[in-house]
């Protein structure tokens, strides 16, 4: 049952997914409204797929790569489709939304069948609150490199993306987006040193994911910094949001899942 739910949820993806690259292509706002009721009906069947597997493991999804990247997307997707329902302009970022949480949910089905008991250190309210804000961090900033990369994509065609809000508006949503991520990361490494000092006795270890992610929150800082107190705003700030994408994407999904460090030795699949 866990692996139709997980595939339903796939299928809908795939479908919004190609849904909202039509819309986009051939300037259709019908198909980019069906994108997005796919994507919502997608969340239901993911929902039940990782509720089971919580049931089955015992534990939350952090464990396999399966169970961090499928969260993951899940909660990219909820995050866009929830607020596309209060400023339907937002649909118009599927293109962008929904291709990322397909990918994920590629990459993530390679360890579906692989399930371990977590270790004793797992079993933390810490980790709880250090992981739920690791993925809010992700999909934030991912919504804000969407915001972002429309911006420019628009600046340079300016025919482009029509259903959009205005640049004025993709500009804003991309800050707020990015400051949100930054808040997200700074609760996450701080709910992490508490964590680590339950498990290991040291709040800090200089550990590459730990090392990362501390560098990652204060180019964010940085990149706030200009924006607020420098007014920095239109294409440098956009370029300057891309790259922070980037740096999410080295910390989440490179340092964390391949390069080798405390925090992936106890994950599966990694």
């Amino acid at each position: 049952m866990q692996s139709l739910l997980f595939w339903a949820a796939v299928t809908a993806y795939a479908l919004a997914t190609a849904g909202a690259i039509v819309g986009l292509a051939f300037s259709r706002p019908a198909w980019t409204r069906v994108a997005h009721l796919l994507g919502l009906a997608g969340l239901a069947p993911h929902a039940a797929a990782l509720g089971l597997r919580w049931v089955e493991v015992g534990h939350g999804p952090y464990n396999t790569r399966y169970e961090v990247l499928s969260a993951q997307a899940f909660l990219l997707v909820g995050a866009w489709a929830l607020l596309a329902l209060r400023s339907p302009g937002v649909r118009s970022l599927g293109p962008l939304v929904m291709p990322a949480a397909f990918l994920l949910m590629g990459f993530a089905v390679s360890t579906f069948e692989l399930k371990k008991e977590v270790p004793i250190i797992f079993k933390s309210w810490w980790l709880v609150l250090h992981i739920g804000f690791a993925k809010l961090f992700g999909a934030t900033t991912i919504l804000a490199g969407a915001c972002a990369g429309a911006f420019l994509w628009r600046r340079a065609r300016p025919a482009a993306l029509p259903a959009l809000p205005s640049q004025v508006r993709l500009d804003l949503y991309a800050h707020q987006f990015l400051l949100s991520a930054f808040l997200f990361l700074g609760v996450m490494i701080a709910a992490g040193a508490l964590w680590a000092n339950q498990s290991w006795g040291r709040y800090w270890g200089w550990d590459p994911i730990e090392t990362t992610a501390l560098v990652t929150w204060i180019a964010f800082g940085v990149i706030l910094h200009f924006r607020v107190l420098h007014r920095w705003e239109g294409p440098r700030m956009a370029w300057l949001t891309v790259l922070a994408l980037g740096l999410a994407v080295v910390t989440l999904y490179v340092v964390a899942i391949m390069v080798p460090t405390i925090h992936n030795s106890y994950m599966v699949g990694s």
